[in-house]
């Protein structure tokens, strides 16, 4: 398994991938791609989903709540 697909996992699934050294390295860069692409769209989800919260929240604490959310 390439050391930089390992990190990304680990990262991802904790210290123990004995479960998905048994793969190939095509599966394996097949599973990372697909938690890749997962993990955009969950940051895409919450940042819509923070964006409409806002959106509901009182007009003189918007600029504040942006402020704490980085916008």
């Amino acid at each position: 398994m390439r050391s930089d697909v390992r990190d990304k996992l680990r990262a991802w699934l904790g210290d123990d991938l004995t479960f998905v050294e048994a793969l190939p390295d095509d599966e394996l860069a097949r599973l990372c791609a697909a938690l890749e692409a997962a993990r955009r769209g969950q940051a895409k989800a919450l940042a819509t989903a923070s964006d409409e919260a806002v959106r509901q929240m009182p007009a003189p604490l918007r600029g504040t709540i942006g402020k704490i959310l980085g916008r």
